[in-house]
């Protein structure tokens, strides 16, 4: 099976909205600076999360600087009503534990703040199956894919990569397991509102939605790369 790449993501804080790429070049930690950051509460040190803070989900995050493998520079993250601040700004603790109700102070990790593996995987042959047969908004966006592949015809052609390397451009990615899909796709994010049909309809697909993989030859990502599983 072939496809193409057709977008490249990167979320630089987890749970925050993030912004495309043209191209990344990735290692086993994924792609760099992706998810490097976090919001940490400061009672249990755990990392805060879209699935119990929704206003996260609200909020956008973007880097000045470009990371790379080795080093994350702080984020830029804007709210809801215009605030911006940054990871490194003194004040960011105190304004986002208000705005989110929640004692918690940003964070960075070299190894991120990932749910599971670090690449996330979604293809539109799946978003397709799903907006057949249902009449709902399917936006890529509410699975927060690193890669949208764009695969010919219908069905969820990428839970057959599970156990398998995929190539990517020069980069090979060994597909872990498939993502479960939890309440975050239902909750409004900038420019989508909120679709509570969503989850439900996933569930009687089976529950998951796209692949996490981790990279297992470095390389460079690029839109309109051949994806071949």
């Amino acid at each position: 099976m072939t496809g193409t790449v057709t977008e490249l993501w990167r979320y630089p804080v987890k749970s925050m909205d993030g912004g495309r790429l043209d191209e990344a070049a990735v290692t086993p930690r994924g792609i760099p600076g992706d998810r490097a950051w976090a919001l940490i509460d400061r009672a249990t040190g755990k990392p805060l999360s879209g699935k119990r803070h929704a206003k996260l989900l609200l909020c956008r995050s973007r880097y000045l600087d470009e990371p790379t493998a080795k080093s994350v520079p702080p984020a830029e993250m804007t709210l809801p009503d215009g605030t911006v601040l940054s990871t490194d700004d003194p004040a960011a603790a105190r304004v986002l534990s208000l705005y989110l109700g929640a004692d918690c102070a940003p964070a960075s990790s070299p190894g991120g703040f990932f749910d599971d593996r670090p690449l996330h995987l979604v293809t539109d042959a799946s978003l397709r199956s799903l907006r057949a047969a249902f009449p709902l908004d399917f936006d890529r966006r509410r699975f927060r894919p690193n890669l949208l592949v764009s695969v010919a015809g219908d069905g969820f052609p990428e839970l057959a990569w599970v156990g398998r390397t995929v190539a990517v451009g020069g980069a090979r990615i060994a597909v872990a397991k498939t993502t479960k899909r939890c309440v975050m796709t239902t909750l409004p994010q900038p420019g989508l509102p909120e679709e509570r049909g969503v989850l439900p309809a996933v569930v009687k697909e089976g529950g998951a939605l796209g692949v996490y993989g981790a990279v297992v030859a470095d390389g460079v990502l690029r839109v309109g790369d051949l994806v071949s599983a």
